[in-house]
């Protein structure tokens, strides 16, 4: 069976509670606390320079294409709910462009990332550097754009010698690539003397960017922020390479102000809109208002400007200009 298919766009597993007045506003905060956390995931996932990006529930509300609820829990003031959350990704893409934020949301070819734990002295590797294992596996399920394996500890891995590890020797890593089929791999080593303390992480080897030879020390020494560490470092390195090639590079002017004519009033806004996302045409779309007649919005394209609205038309979309501005409408 194929594994199903990562969507950068959306995020599962999302637990929420909150406590207010009654079930209604408890469930709208926790709601809130959803989407917000959603946003926050995502543009992590998928921005380029995403530090600054600030976003509030009723934005995020604006981005969504759809939320599933499980395990709800109501109560006398009281909600809880597993939820999982997929934002639109033209809108998602839209909101970052606005904010002249590059998108990358094309998925890395995967490295192989071979655990090892140096822990006062001590060499540990395989069975003695399980959690660390795990723990790397269980941060890269989420990330996504960067997916990985790890080395489980074969016997033909066991068999490879412990001082050209330590060494990251590229024969070596290249038996370790042909045993599990990937481009690249790494040694992702932790240096520490007690869980909780400050510790070095170190990537060693070659990813999707080219060779890597990294150390970041980490204060707060848990074994979660080192593999959100090492998730972080390959995740930058990724977007840097990939921003050229993602389905948005640096933004640069491409943004074109169109005034969506929607003579069936706003119900014709959704289906119109699912004509430009199968398009294939606009790589993101931002929404500045929608009213009875139409929408005001900015649309993002490759290619040139001349032969938009041709390749629109495919999609039995009409894109003209009148009195210097841009309207858009479906045949």
């Amino acid at each position: 069976m194929r594994a199903e298919a990562f969507d950068p766009y959306e995020v599962r597993g999302i637990v929420v509670s909150a406590v207010a007045e009654d079930a209604v506003a408890a469930k709208k905060l926790a709601m809130d606390e959803a989407l917000s956390t959603a946003a926050r995931r995502i543009f992590d996932r998928v921005a380029v320079a995403p530090a600054d990006i600030e976003i509030g529930a009723a934005d995020a509300a604006t981005l969504l294409s759809s939320l599933e609820n499980s395990s709800e829990r109501f109560g006398p003031g009281g909600y809880s709910a597993t939820v999982t959350v997929r934002f639109d990704p033209l809108l998602a893409r839209g909101y970052l462009a606005d904010r002249g934020i590059a998108v990358v949301d094309r998925v890395a070819p995967p490295i192989l990332l071979i655990p090892l734990v140096v822990e006062g002295g001590e060499i540990r590797i395989w069975d003695d550097a399980a959690a660390w294992a795990r723990t790397l596996g269980a941060v890269y399920k989420e990330t996504g754009l960067t997916p990985v394996r790890i080395a489980n500890g074969t016997s033909a891995d066991r068999a490879a010698r412990l001082d050209r590890l330590m060494e990251a020797d590229p024969i070596t890593l290249g038996e370790f690539r042909i045993r599990y089929r990937t481009r690249f791999a790494a040694i992702a080593r932790l240096d520490r003397d007690a869980e909780g303390e400050p510790m070095l992480l170190s990537l060693v080897g070659t990813d999707a960017a080219g060779p890597v030879n990294a150390t970041v020390e980490l204060r707060d020494g848990t074994l979660e922020n080192a593999a959100s560490a090492a998730a972080g470092l390959l995740s930058s390195r990724w977007k840097e390479v990939a921003g050229g090639g993602g389905t948005i590079g640096p933004v640069s002017g491409r943004g074109l102000p169109v005034r969506v004519l929607l003579p069936g009033g706003p119900a014709g806004w959704e289906p119109l809109k699912l004509r430009l996302e199968g398009s294939g045409v606009i790589d993101a779309l931002s929404v500045a208002r929608l009213d009875d007649t139409g929408a005001d919005v900015e649309i993002w394209y490759a290619g040139r400007l001349d032969e938009l609205p041709g390749r629109l038309a495919a999609a039995g979309l009409d894109l003209f200009e009148a009195g210097g501005t841009w309207l858009l409408q479906a045949y």
